[in-house]
């Protein structure tokens, strides 16, 4: 058999055959096709696209005019180069060694900046041969680029440097294309471009010096850049964005998508509302028991005034478990040293732009950045992923800061939330694999056209899971969406979904790919800005029925489908890769460790610092106990002596008040024996007056009544003068009587004083 017919052979059983006899050739070991020629020619396709983070939790495709890609200062810039063969032999590219820019059209090498960010590269099949995926995350902030800086339109040079079986040489392939720079906060409004496509042959030529008979690279040419509106399927899951491509290059400016953080509507709560509602809290006491009668009524809506306490009880928090278990934590995790840091600060502008607390300025900002960086500090697993900060952003517009991280933390931790931001987001593949079923199970006819027009889940989905659907849509129906997803668990998720698309229903069926995605961006959260659509959605979510049973089904055909995707990947690539996710598990392991070393150590030193203080503490005290014991036994004695003093002084008191008595009894007695004395002095005065009167009478009665001298005057006078002395002597013992008795308060009131003097002065003594 001929060599040319038995390489046609090899070639026409599988696509794969080609792979495999375009290296076997390039290795040397085909020795028939090699003695055909010495010059193999390979045509390959390139194409660029680069996704850029916007803070909806996925990058998405810059806007493109033509051949310029619009790109936004200070933003993590996703490069993805698609390579795909066209002709039947195949030359198998093993890896990719590295992405470098150039400014304009140089060809001097020295002028090649060589990107330093990790890549990736995929193999997959295409309808004309073998296709790989080369990708990488390129961050303008660590590595600038000083051609790049500033706004303008820049021409540059992306050359993409693979090695190839067999081939000595690295290939080069070198796209030209431009770059338009706008300010980190512009705004676009695109949903598709053009994909621009790179076309070239690669020649190579056997090294007939080489003992393995290996070929080198001879040239790569380029031919005539084309341009389609075709669209282009990342094989890169990771990305979670579709990448759609169309002639529809502008939007207006009335199909512009609502402005996040808008519709704050809310209703106030009837009284009835009210009443019902603080009837449930009154009797809701067991914060791990739910109320029976709770679904029903969060279905309905959660009052405003109250959605703070009750959120708070669906966490199982109270106040005590805030200052005990997150408020330090909160505070600690916080002064960590944070690498997401700079993502925080980036997405603090994009969080909820409509609403007014969030605006700079208002304080909002500030919160939001506190609690997004404590959280990164307390998961370091998971860290920060953009869309976290839209729930965080929920929580802070009804709590308290460190009650907002506490809730925030059960969300994450205790409602499984973190799970899907962990290894390599596979939980939230998996979230849309159930959700493809589902639809595929409850609405056939709408994933039909999904599959006939390549709609996938994440398309439309990523955003909802990641943001639980608070980036795009109204508040006030995000507030019910987390009413329930904090009362009846992460199914709200598919509950909410499927309600939306069955609402949605007609209108996607008749729209195309383009329309649909227009359709979720745009559409669809201004149609919740009516609030009786919002009490629809809601309804519709609390019918749909999840399935325990089919879900654990639709787990394990997932997990069934991921591990057969691992069987066919090659042995040492499939090694590599969990090498390399080891590797990185043990560096986040030894940054963990290193972090937790470094805070021992402070501790250490810290504890060190405290007890030194406390043992030099320690001994002034000492000191100061033996100069207190002094001091105690010196006024032990004081106390004794003063005790005694008091004694004596009680019973000086008590004999001067007996003495003070009798005298007083006496002075009473003798004040009475003159009173008895003048009352007889008196009553005799009163006698005599009265006989002498009646003497004068009858005097007069016998002379006639002739005026004659009276011999008694003398005598008047004389009892009138006794009875004067008598009151004199009377009132003298008045006054003696008045001078004892003031005597005796006042001796009184200096015995009290004393007394309290003494007993203050060895109060105080005994103080001190």
């Amino acid at each position: 058999m001929r060599a040319e017919e038995a390489f046609k052979r090899l070639q026409s059983n599988s696509p794969w055959n080609g792979v495999l006899v375009g290296t076997l050739f390039c290795m040397g070991v085909c020795s028939a096709e090699n003695s055909i020629s010495d010059t193999l020619h390979y045509e390959f396709d390139l194409s660029l696209e680069i996704l850029e983070e916007d803070g909806s939790g996925s990058p998405v495709p810059v806007p493109q005019d033509k051949d310029t890609f619009k790109m936004r200062e200070r933003k993590n810039h996703h490069i993805v180069v698609t390579v795909t063969q066209s002709n039947s032999s195949a030359l198998i590219l093993e890896r990719c060694c590295g992405v470098f820019l150039a400014p304009g059209d140089s060809n001097d090498p020295d002028n090649y900046m060589l990107l330093d960010m990790p890549l990736e590269m995929e193999m997959g099949s295409s309808s004309t041969g073998p296709l790989y995926v080369i990708k990488g995350v390129w961050d303008p902030v660590s590595q600038p680029c000083h051609w790049l800086t500033g706004e303008g339109t820049r021409s540059v040079t992306l050359a993409i440097d693979v090695v190839a079986s067999g081939v000595l040489d690295p290939i080069r392939f070198e796209r030209k294309t431009q770059f338009k720079i706008y300010p980190e906060t512009e705004r676009f409004f695109l949903a598709s471009r053009y994909l621009s496509q790179q076309s070239y042959t690669v020649k190579l030529k056997l090294n007939t010096e080489d003992k393995h008979r290996r070929f080198s690279l001879d040239s790569v040419t380029e031919k005539p850049m084309t341009s389609s509106p075709g669209r282009l399927k990342s094989l890169f899951a990771g990305f979670g964005v579709g990448d759609d491509y169309s002639d529809d290059m502008t939007e207006s400016e009335d199909e512009e998508p609502l402005i996040s953080g808008s519709g704050d509507g809310i209703e106030e709560a009837s009284e009835e509302t009210l009443k019902t509602w603080n009837t449930l809290l009154d009797s809701w006491t067991d914060y791990c028991t739910r109320p029976p009668e709770l679904v029903k009524l969060a279905r309905k809506g959660i009052p405003n005034s109250l959605r703070a306490t009750v959120w708070m009880r669906l966490g199982g928090l109270k106040e005590a478990d805030i200052e005990e278990n997150y408020k330090h934590l909160y505070d600690e995790s916080r002064l960590h040293e944070c690498p997401h840091e700079q993502v925080i600060i980036w997405d603090l502008n994009r969080t909820f732009p409509g609403n007014e607390y969030f605006k700079e300025g208002n304080g909002g900002q500030q919160q939001l950045y506190r609690v997004c960086k404590s959280y990164a500090g307390f998961d370091q697993e998971v860290g920060y992923c953009q869309g976290l900060s839209f729930i965080v952003a929920v929580l802070l517009l009804h709590l308290e800061e460190e009650k907002a991280f506490a809730l925030f933390t059960v969300i994450m931790q205790e409602y499984q939330f973190r799970d899907m931001f962990k290894k390599g987001f596979q939980m939230l593949q998996l979230k849309f694999y159930i959700l493809e079923r589902i639809i595929e199970d409850q609405m056939p006819d709408l994933w039909e056209h999904f599959q006939e027009h390549e709609l996938n889940t994440h398309m439309y989905a990523s955003q909802w899971f990641l943001t639980l659907f608070s980036a795009k849509f109204p508040l006030a129906l995000v507030y019910r969406i987390v009413d329930m997803f904090l009362t009846e668990g992460p199914d709200t998720l598919f509950k909410i979904a499927v309600s939306l698309l069955k609402l949605s229903r007609n209108e996607l069926i008749s729209q195309d790919f383009e329309e649909m995605l227009k359709y979720f961006r745009v559409s669809l959260p201004k149609r919740f800005m009516n609030k009786k659509q919002g009490h629809k959605l809601l309804s519709t979510a609390a019918s749909v029925k999840i399935k325990p049973g089919k879900v654990a089904v639709w787990e394990a055909q997932f997990h069934k489908i991921q591990d057969e995707k691992r069987s066919l990947e090659d042995p040492v690539r499939r090694l590599e890769h969990d090498l390399k996710k080891s590797m990185e598990n043990n560096h986040r392991l030894e940054q963990e460790n290193d972090m937790l070393v470094q805070h021992l150590t402070q501790n250490q030193v810290n504890m060190r610092h405290q007890l030194d203080e406390l043992e030099k503490r320690n001994l002034d005290l000492k000191r100061d106990l033996t100069k207190m014991t002094s001091s105690y036994h010196q006024l032990e004695d004081n106390n004794a002596a003063l005790s005694s003093e008091i004694l004596r002084t009680k019973n000086l008191y008590h004999s001067s008040l007996i003495e003070g008595d009798d005298e007083r009894a006496r002075h009473q007695l003798t004040i009475q024996e003159y009173h008895t004395m003048c009352r007889s002095i008196e009553e005799r005065h009163e006698k005599e007056k009265q006989e002498l009167n009646q003497e004068v009478i009858e005097i007069k009665a016998q002379v006639g009544g002739k005026a004659i001298d009276i011999p008694s005057e003398q005598r008047l006078r004389e009892l009138e003068m006794e009875l004067a002395k008598t009151k004199l002597c009377l009132v003298e013992a008045n006054c003696k009587a008045q001078e004892y008795e003031h005597n005796c308060s006042t001796l009184r009131e200096k015995v009290k004083h004393y007394e309290t003097g003494v007993i203050h002065q060895l109060t105080a003594k005994l103080k001190r």
